[in-house]
């Protein structure tokens, strides 16, 4: 082996790397210990407040929660400088089916988005386009502006375009006599800018829900917006806040020096109610403090509390004593700037306490009707912004919202260069209200106007001069890092546009999975992963001796390199994802197998050791490339057309087949090689497994037509069952919604169908389609999935749904949990099933061309493509077959078709390395018979398909026994799969390419002994 010393060094600083990210989770572990230790010394006090059970408990978590987000620009990793929050965005992150909590898809109602666009126009070929391109939707992966231009041409009987959206108003955005497809490019524009505001406007709301580590990203290819929410079950807050319109508001500010004296005087008073002994009741009231005096007295306040008390104590205050006279001023730091609006600062985690002292029985008596103090959207290391704004309405009413401005966006002044928005009202309400109130605030000492979304204030720039005719420009600022002025500019411009969104966002997927849920799936997951890979280990060692703890080395550094990757990758671990691990650990069994028979042939036609594993490693190379390249390309089809765990299933295999391959031709040849030097022995075999699968002599091409029949027996029977019982499709693609319910004592799952049917009615009277399912063969738990009000239009459907279902639960008497809910809207669910069939397709049709293009051979890519055509029917065969037979479910849903392509692509791995073997004895041996060769290549080949099956095979049995109920059907499908891709390569591949290359006349031909 040439280049040892490179190879070694570079294994070396790939372990170190690999090592540094792995260190991210162990650091960010040990300071959330910390921080936990940190609020449980303060239990005791907690519970002298009279705090008990789970109060106490929530106001000990909530002091960890607080110590974590204070702490989080700190640095905790010294040696590299790494903050709190660096190290959390970039460890290993846990799926919602792991930890719990809430994924959301929503999606942006394009089709009312061009309505208002066209200010509502009636003409009736516009109307009918955009029905039309609303149906061609359901059934196509087009984005909507696609289907609407096609659709506008069929109906469009002469109008151009441009007169529909040309408004008064629009005039700018949609230029007079432009042509059609300029129109639509602009369209498409809007289109995007609507699904990028919304995505930014989620952004901002999702702090209010105290997440860690929240995820928002907009799905390529659809253009709907994924919200993923750890830990969140507060299903009703977070669907009103993510489906709510933007709320942006224009108001009139209080300057800092009105604001400051009065709310000096809500921290007397609050002071002197809560220690009254503190204070002279004598001495007089702060009502006339300035707020420069105000500001000097709270800096000289707040920097008392960080000093060290002296030793003379009688001169100086206690800092409990400060901490009492000032409850506000001892969270809020004071912040007075000429002709602003800034009241303050505070940590982010402070602002609650801070909001319920402003909203207490003294600070009502005492701040005026009008002002209302809110906190900023922009936060910066953990420290918001306190602002005073004044309602004139008295009813928390702008005089001016949103829905008044037309455009928004990111620009330069012309002459300086400065980063501004420039800023268009509509002329006919939004520009004369903001003329009267730019006037009122340039004429008041340029007092600030507020910018407010969601009740926190975007900016509050001061007025120079009024502004007549609409048209504003907002300057952020000052600053040195212009790259981040542009792309704040660009934000506020985008969450400015979105605050005229004529539509909602709809909520299209929907899945929580409870704490306890998650709990369980990770314990089960971990026990699953540990036995699978012990299993492996052990018959690696039991089968191949030394060269089995060489392969096992190799296992154990392509799990570390794993890992290290998708933590690099900001990959999320899920089930699926550990399913995915465990399946790669097993599959790349596959790669030392082929290795390890080879060596053996090698050993036995006579070679050194040294030579054996030269010519064993360079004959198994081509198999193991071809194979791994085949599944790596199935992977990129999961990753590219799936969504949620069939993408973290698809990153983990992508990835494990590229460190896999690392491992065993790089890692384990290290090992055999660093043996061989020091003049140490090498096993390929015990005494018991020598003589193993060598001498097979079975006639696979002569018997080939009797596994035809056996595979359409099997076929037959799946579509007979198909045709007279269906499969049980899961909820994505049907649409509706699925519950998991728990329930307290063993129930009548007769009698729950029943009130099910009796209970669930639609809207027009219609009967619901509802499926009950046990869980684990249990009458305590079980999977209802229903289509209630699955095409409602009304905005509360997910509310009504589930308070229909408490209902239902309720009335079968036992106390009940829902440890999992999924809803699918019937749009997307059609999208589930286009992505279903065209991933499927895809991912055989470039498998077809990889081999055809490798083998050059037309009859391998027909040999194949059948068997993988074999692979999937004997699957969705038994999918319908013991549907209701067996005690867990078999679902169709996108997790089976990951498990489908999944099989695919191992099924094509084990075609793949024995159309390597014919093709060597093809080359070696020209003038024999063609079956004849074809059938001692099958036979030498045995070995490694029985050895690498089995090691797959124990895999996936380990995690179908010790995994969880979620995905025992993905076991159980990638099970039957391997059971059928392995027969399928012997029996149907391989004599299909004998079939389609043989001469007309049939002849029986005995294998020779391998």
């Amino acid at each position: 082996m040439q280049n040892k010393t490179i190879i070694w060094l570079f294994v070396s600083l790939l372990a170190i790397a690999t090592t540094y990210v792995l260190s991210f989770g162990v650091v960010t572990k040990n300071f959330q210990e910390e921080a936990r230790n940190y609020a449980e010394a303060y239990r005791d006090s907690l519970a002298g407040t009279g705090l008990s059970g789970e109060s106490l408990d929530s106001a000990v978590f909530s002091l960890e929660k607080k110590y974590l987000r204070d702490s989080s620009e700190s640095e905790i990793y010294p040696v590299f400088g790494h903050t709190y929050n660096y190290l959390k965005d970039r460890e290993l992150k846990l799926g919602l089916d792991l930890q719990g909590g809430m994924s959301v898809t929503l999606e942006v109602s394009i089709p009312d988005l061009i309505i208002a666009l066209s200010d509502n126009n009636k003409n009736q070929n516009f109307r009918n386009a955009i029905d039309k391109a609303r149906q061609a939707q359901k059934n196509s992966t087009d984005d909507y502006i696609t289907l609407f231009e096609r659709a506008w041409k069929e109906e469009n009987a002469g109008t151009e375009l441009w007169r529909l959206f040309s408004t008064t108003e629009n005039t700018d955005k949609f230029p007079p006599k432009s042509s059609d497809e300029d129109i639509i490019k602009i369209l498409r524009q809007e289109a995007e800018d609507a699904i990028n505001n919304t995505e930014n406007i989620i952004r901002k709301r999702i702090d209010q829900f105290g997440v860690t580590s929240p995820n928002v990203q907009k799905l390529s290819l659809s253009g709907r917006i994924l919200v993923e929410l750890p830990g969140v079950d507060d299903r009703e807050r977070v669907r009103k806040q993510l489906k709510s319109t933007a709320n942006l508001e224009f108001w009139e500010t209080y300057f800092a020096s009105e604001s400051l004296p009065l709310i000096s005087q809500i921290n007397t008073e609050l002071a002197k109610s809560q220690n009254p002994e503190l204070f002279d009741t004598d001495s007089a009231s702060a009502d006339s403090t300035s707020a420069d005096t105000l500001k000097t007295a709270a800096d000289s306040t707040l920097t008392a509390q960080n000093d060290t008390l002296s030793s003379d104590t009688t001169k100086q205050e206690s800092l409990e004593e400060i901490r009492k006279k000032n409850p506000i001023f001892t969270l809020l730091n004071p912040q007075v700037r000429n002709n602003g609006c800034e009241v303050g600062f505070a940590m982010v985690s402070d602002t609650a306490r801070i909001n319920r002292m402003l909203n207490s029985a003294e600070a009502k008596r005492i701040l005026p009707a009008e002002m209302m103090l809110l906190w900023g959207a922009k936060t910066e290391k953990n420290i918001a912004t306190l602002y005073a704004l004044r309602d004139g309405s008295l009813k928390r009413k702008a005089e001016l919202d949103g829905a008044s401005i037309i455009d928004a966006r990111q620009d330069f002044r012309p002459l300086t260069g400065e980063v501004i928005i420039s800023m268009t009202m509509s002329s006919d309400k939004g520009a004369p209200i903001w003329r009267r109130m730019t006037e009122k605030a340039a004429a008041d000492n340029k007092r600030p106007v507020a910018i407010t979304m969601d009740n926190l204030v975007l900016t509050a720039p001061n007025v120079n001069e009024a502004i007549p005719n609409g048209r504003s420009e907002i300057t952020l600022g000052t600053g040195t890092d212009r790259t981040k002025q542009i792309q704040e500019a660009t934000d506020l411009a985008g969450l400015l546009k979105a605050g005229s969104l004529p539509a909602p966002a709809k909520i299209v997927d929907e899945t929580t999975v409870g704490p306890t849920l998650g709990e369980e799936n990770i314990n089960s997951g971990l026990l699953s992963f540990i036995f699978a890979f012990l299993a492996i280990l052990a018959y690696m060692i039991f089968y191949y001796a030394w060269a089995g703890i060489a392969a096992n080395i190799a296992l154990i550094a392509n799990l570390f390199f794993l890992i290290g990757a998708l933590i690099s990758m900001g990959g999320v671990l899920t089930m699926p994802g550990i399913a995915g691990i465990v399946l790669t650990i097993g599959m790349a069994v596959d790669a030392n197998v082929i290795i390890y028979e080879r060596v053996r042939e090698e050993l036995r036609g006579g070679k050194s050791m040294q030579a054996a594993l030269k010519d064993g490693y360079a004959k198994a190379l081509s198999a193991i490339v071809d194979g791994n390249v085949t599944t790596f390309l199935t992977g990129v089809v999961l990753f590219v057309i799936g969504s949620g765990p069939i993408r973290g299933f698809a990153t983990t295999l992508m990835i494990g087949i590229v460190t896999s391959l690392f491992s065993a031709i790089v890692i384990s040849r290290l090992i055999f090689y660093y043996r061989i030097d020091r003049k140490k022995s090498i096993s390929f075999d015990t005494n018991i497994t020598r003589n193993w699968f060598t001498n097979f002599n079975f006639d696979f091409v002569g018997k080939r037509k009797r596994f035809y029949l056996i595979s359409a027996i099997v076929i037959g029977a799946g579509i007979a069952s198909w045709a007279v019982r269906g499969f049980n499709m899961g909820v994505e693609f049907q649409g509706g919604t699925s519950f998991t319910v728990a329930f307290a004592e063993n129930i009548d799952s007769d009698a729950l169908r029943n009130n099910l049917s009796t209970m669930l009615v639609n809207e027009d009277g219609s009967q619901t389609s509802n499926t009950v399912q046990t869980v684990a063969a249990s009458n305590k738990e079980f999977k209802i999935v229903t289509n209630y009000l699955r095409n409602s239009d009304a905005t509360d459907r997910e509310e009504l749904v589930e308070s229909k279902m408490n209902e239902v639960l309720g009335k079968m008497g036992p106390a009940f949990t829902i440890a999992k809910v999924e809803k699918v809207d019937p749009a997307i669910s059609d999208d589930f099933r286009t992505d279903a069939i065209l991933s499927t397709i895809f991912a055989l049709l470039i498998i077809g061309i990889y081999i055809t293009i490798r083998f050059r051979m037309l009859n391998y890519a027909i040999g194949a493509t059948v068997a993988l055509f074999h692979d999937v029917l004997v699957t969705l065969a038994a999918f319908t077959l013991l549907n209701g037979i067996v005690p867990f479910s078999l679902e169709i849903n996108q997790v089976f078709i990951g498990a489908l392509l999944t099989i695919v692509g191992y099924s094509i791995n084990d075609t793949v390395v024995i159309f390597d073997r014919i093709r060597e004895y093809m080359a070696g041996r020209r003038n024999s018979d063609t079956k004849q060769i074809i059938n001692d290549a099958l036979n030498s080949t045995l070995g490694r398909t029985i050895n690498t099956s089995m090691t797959v095979f124990i895999t996936l049995l380990v995690m179908f026994i010790f995994g969880s109920d979620d995905i025992k059907g993905f076991c159980f499908a990638l099970i039957v799969g391997v059971i059928s891709g392995s027969y399928s390569t012997l029996f149907i591949a391989v004599p299909v390419v004998v079939d389609l290359g043989a001469t007309k006349k049939e002849e029986s031909v005995k294998p020779a002994v391998a």
